[in-house]
C-alpha cells in the first residue's frame, strides 16, 4: 500500500459524518505527517510506540556478526547495529490465524 492508497483508504473510512467533522484530505495528511515524525524520534530516542488492538514498534539492537559478499564470495565483518521491529499484539496475532 502506497501513502497515496494509505490516505484514500483513511478518507474513505472516514466518510461517515459522524467521524469527519468537516476533515479534508490536507489535514489527514498533514496528521499522518506529524505522526510518523513523532514516532522517528521516539524510536531514534530508544522508546517504543504501541498502537492498541494492532502492536508495537520497538527498536533492536542488533549483534556485529559475519556475511560474504555474493558477487567476490569475500568474507567481510557487518558491525552491530539497531532496527526497528514491528511485535503485532495478541488480538492482531489471533486474527492472522
Amino acid at each position: 500500500m502506497t501513502k497515496k492508497e494509505l490516505m484514500d483508504a483513511i478518507m474513505e473510512s472516514m466518510s461517515d459524518p459522524k467521524h469527519t467533522r468537516g476533515t479534508t484530505r490536507l489535514q489527514v495528511e498533514s496528521f499522518f505527517e506529524s505522526f510518523c515524525s513523532v514516532a522517528a524520534a521516539e524510536l531514534i530516542g530508544g522508546g517504543e510506540i504501541g498502537i492498541q488492538g494492532v502492536g508495537k514498534l520497538k527498536v533492536k539492537k542488533t549483534s556485529a556478526r559475519k556475511g560474504r559478499n555474493p558477487r567476490t564470495g569475500e568474507y567481510l565483518e557487518i558491525a552491530g547495529g539497531r532496527k526497528v521491529v514491528f511485535v503485532p499484539g495478541r488480538d492482531f496475532k489471533e486474527a492472522l490465524k
